[in-house]
């Protein structure tokens, strides 16, 4: 017997064949107190912690994935499906907590659950740290990809059920200073660019149903409560984006769950029909549902304010800009450019890339590119390094002006990735090092995107322009000059005449299921 359960965001329990594997659980408040499951999953949370697990799969450290309150409470003897990323980070994450039987596996990786089941990882190949995973259970193939991107060539063909985001997770653009029409332009393109890539995978995969699944959040704290606004964030509701989907995949089944909801009529012999729950406050009262569960969790979202912070410094500001800047040379070794940081009243200019850091260009005077305002609370957070500043951004309880309105992909990986040289070292190889091209529509191109390393062989190229298939910068394609989405150029040149041995798009295959010869240690 097979059963996939969904445990709500992306936290799924799948039982087959006696093996129970626990996937992405999360049950409390993440990114400083800022996001809480939705709906409500806290009632499972006893028998979570109560379960036998033969394996558990965290895809990558963000909050709403890695749980530490609750993954201190399982037996310490389950064994851990983990990606092997650049940093380890992860790895030395789990260990700490005591979990010492991990199985690492690499991009496309397999390995043997038992008799008939095998998991495969997927890893976003670019400098993020992001995992997907996909089961063959007796024949069923389930692939979970919560909000991971892996590059579109590698996805896997003959998906059963396909899990994966269609609501947004990121702080842009409703944690910058928009004015309104401005923001509603932004915010309805990103949510148009997120069912874009969901088509996509549904479609590459072949997948013959589709479950919602990893977000929305909902944010509880009342200083937050505009992000709850489903309309006018990138967070809505499936029921706000269904219709979109059903244009775009009409033969796809969608799966909608609640926690605790048991994915129904499993294809195979084995399969079993669950009827669908009726639909649940959160739903036909979402207002309703929300206030009773922000009295339910006043004690959590209050706890983040709770206790006066110590006044951030100018000499403790200085010193965790000066770690960074030592961390991730590489990154900063041909830039300028200076963060404004406000904080309680106080303001500092930062200089970040090496001539900036050292020199103020009289003749040549950097103005800040980004002014990023920060509560005290959480800017003590972060110099305490209870918190990085993807975790404060993540929280939306920063707010972001940027002029000119151009996306800088060195300061906000400085900032996102800059505790883990290892990502930044990687980002700027993916921006020099890498010599791979591919031959589309007449032109010779770089495979790998410049800003999250997509494979190119998926770009739409028309009317002199190549567009990225997973965040749709787009490029001049006679002279690679970068015309929107952020400043980064593209190689490009027509393609040369003399036939060579280059990369070409060919159809997306299967992925093997033979297993790793890794073993648990």
């Amino acid at each position: 017997m097979t059963s996939i359960r969904h445990l709500g965001h992306a936290g799924f329990a799948v039982e087959h064949a006696g093996l129970r594997l626990l996937i992405d659980p999360w049950f409390h408040p993440a990114f400083l107190g800022a996001w809480f499951p939705y709906p409500d999953n806290r009632p499972l949370l006893p028998e979570v912690v109560a379960g036998r697990w033969d394996y558990l799969y965290v895809s990558h450290t963000h909050e709403d994935h890695l749980d530490e309150r609750l993954l201190d409470r399982l037996s310490r003897d389950t064994a851990v499906l983990v990606p092997r990323y650049r940093t380890r980070s992860l790895q030395r994450r789990l260990a700490a907590l005591g979990f010492t039987r991990q199985v690492p596996l690499g991009h496309r990786e397999t390995h043997r659950l038992g008799p008939d089941a095998t998991a495969t990882m997927l890893l976003d190949t670019s400098h993020k740290e992001d995992s997907g995973l996909l089961l063959d259970l007796g024949g069923l193939r389930f692939l979970d990809l919560n909000d991971c991107n892996p590059p579109l060539s590698d996805l896997p063909g003959g998906v059963d059920l396909l899990a994966a985001q269609y609501s947004g997770a990121m702080w842009y653009p409703n944690a910058y200073d928009y004015p309104p029409a401005r923001m509603a332009a932004k915010t309805a393109a990103v949510r148009a660019d997120l069912m874009d890539s969901l088509v996509r995978k549904v479609r590459l995969t072949g997948a013959r149903r589709y479950l919602p699944s990893a977000g929305p959040a909902c944010f509880l704290d009342p200083e937050l409560d505009r992000f709850n606004d489903r309309e006018r964030t990138i967070f809505p509701h499936w029921e706000d984006v269904a219709a979109d989907f059903a244009a775009a995949c009409p033969g796809v089944e969608v799966v909608r769950t609640a926690p605790g909801d048991t994915v129904g009529a499993l294809p195979g012999p084995d399969g079993r029909e669950v009827p669908p729950a009726p639909p649940g406050r959160w739903l036909t009262d979402p207002a309703g549902y929300l206030a009773d569960y922000r009295e339910r969790r006043r004690e959590e979202w209050q706890a983040y304010h709770r206790g006066e912070p110590a006044p951030p410094t100018a000499e403790e500001v200085d010193a965790h800009f000066d770690r960074l800047r030592r961390l991730n040379r590489p990154l900063l070794a041909d830039y300028r450019g200076r963060l404004a940081l406000e904080a309680g009243g106080e303001a500092w200019r930062i200089a970040l890339g090496d001539l900036a850091a050292r020199v103020d260009l009289e003749d040549e005077p950097v103005d800040p590119g980004y002014t990023i305002r920060v509560p005290p609370r959480a800017l003590r957070a972060v110099l305490d390094g209870r918190a990085g500043w993807e975790e404060a951004l993540l929280s939306m309880r920063l707010a972001l002006h940027r002029d000119p309105d151009v996306f800088d992909l060195t300061l906000l990986s400085l900032l996102r990735y800059g505790h883990q040289p290892a990502q930044t070292r990687r980002l700027v190889h993916e921006r020099t090092a890498s010599d791979e091209t591919v031959r589309r529509d007449g032109l010779r191109l770089q495979r790998w995107c410049p800003h999250a390393g997509e494979d190119l062989a998926h770009a739409v190229i028309a009317d002199g322009v190549v567009e990225c298939p997973r965040h749709h910068w787009r490029w001049d394609a006679a002279t690679g000059a970068c015309l929107s989405g952020g400043s980064l150029p593209l190689r490009v040149e027509p393609e040369p005449t003399e036939p060579e041995a280059v990369p070409v798009p060919v159809p997306v295959p299967a992925l093997s299921t033979e297993p790793a010869e890794g073993r648990i240690p």
